[in-house]
């Protein structure tokens, strides 16, 4: 079993990007995605002022243990910007920075692209970072399914399926719904990451809490 590579963010004001984005849909799908995958697979991404902390947040009230859930990569360009909550997570893998910020992102990707075997990656909103992960992304890991979603709208709504290769929109056939533009994230993930809603959170290191959701809003089983 592969990690899961997650790129996702909301576009800033002055983002030629932020105009065509729901803020409100880019937090529901990312809050889902992460009930959904969180304790389910190992998830990797690049530390980020806005994502970490809620990345934190969603481990602790499912009780999972980041300790064996996440791995959160970080340049050291951004010493000074990142949130002091990243110390929190036990797998904090630091990058030394490589001049001007563009290449120390840069540097930082292709650290953490080779250094883990990724069976998927999933892009939510964000600006052109993103696509530049998602190039990346692609270079080092051509066969992993990619779900990039295009309701929120931002820099993932952007990319497009590659021909040959298995829809980045939906991983589900052109016959069957496309659970994106339905809203239907629950379904976008566990369908495209092969994860059941009742399966057990077997990467935490913590007893699972047993939480009230009769409606399974979330999928966090």
């Amino acid at each position: 079993m592969g990690d899961i590579f997650l790129s996702a963010s909301v576009p800033s004001r002055d983002s030629s990007f932020y105009e065509q984005s729901d803020p409100m849909l880019i937090q529901a799908a990312l809050r889902t995605f992460l009930y959904t995958v969180l304790g389910r697979k190992h998830l990797v991404f690049g530390g980020h002022p806005t994502i970490s902390p809620l990345i934190l947040a969603v481990c602790e009230d499912l009780r999972v243990d980041n300790r064996a859930a996440v791995t959160i990569y970080q340049s050291t360009f951004f010493e000074q910007e990142a949130p002091k909550v990243n110390s929190r997570f036990a797998n904090l893998v630091p990058v030394n920075a490589n001049g001007t910020r563009e290449s120390s992102l840069e540097l930082m990707r292709k650290v953490m692209f080779k250094r883990h075997k990724f069976e998927a990656a999933v892009f939510i909103g964000g600006q052109q970072g993103i696509l530049d992960e998602h190039a990346q992304f692609k270079l080092h890991h051509p066969q992993a399914n990619v779900i990039a979603l295009r309701s929120p709208g931002g820099a993932s709504a952007s990319i497009e399926p590659l021909k040959g290769q298995m829809q980045e929109r939906s991983p589900l056939s052109p016959e069957e719904k496309d659970y994106d533009e339905l809203l239907d994230y629950v379904g976008l993930f566990t369908n495209g990451l092969e994860i059941g809603l009742n399966s057990e959170r077997n990467l935490s290191l913590k007893p699972s809490k047993p939480r009230h959701d009769p409606d399974n809003t979330f999928g966090k089983g």
